[in-house]
């Protein structure tokens, strides 16, 4: 139960989150049960992608968005 209420915490930070950055929120069914979450970037030459995924038995919520570079690097 303890498990359940920390997930249900993260994937409401992880929807925060996708509001502040403007992010692509996507809900996916899965087939079978799985809990956890996944936070990863991706670099790019142009551009960094970061994905956060949180799954909550049956459901995967995914926050996605992109930085652009600014060039100065």
């Amino acid at each position: 139960m303890i498990l359940i209420g920390f997930l249900l915490i993260t994937t409401l930070v992880f929807l925060i989150i996708g509001q502040v950055k403007g992010a692509e929120i996507i809900l996916s069914p899965i087939i079978g049960i799985v809990f956890g979450f996944l936070y990863n970037k991706e670099q790019f030459e142009e551009e960094d992608e970061y994905t956060l995924q949180c799954a909550l038995g049956v459901i995967s919520i995914t926050v996605i968005w992109i930085n652009q570079h600014d060039g100065s690097e």
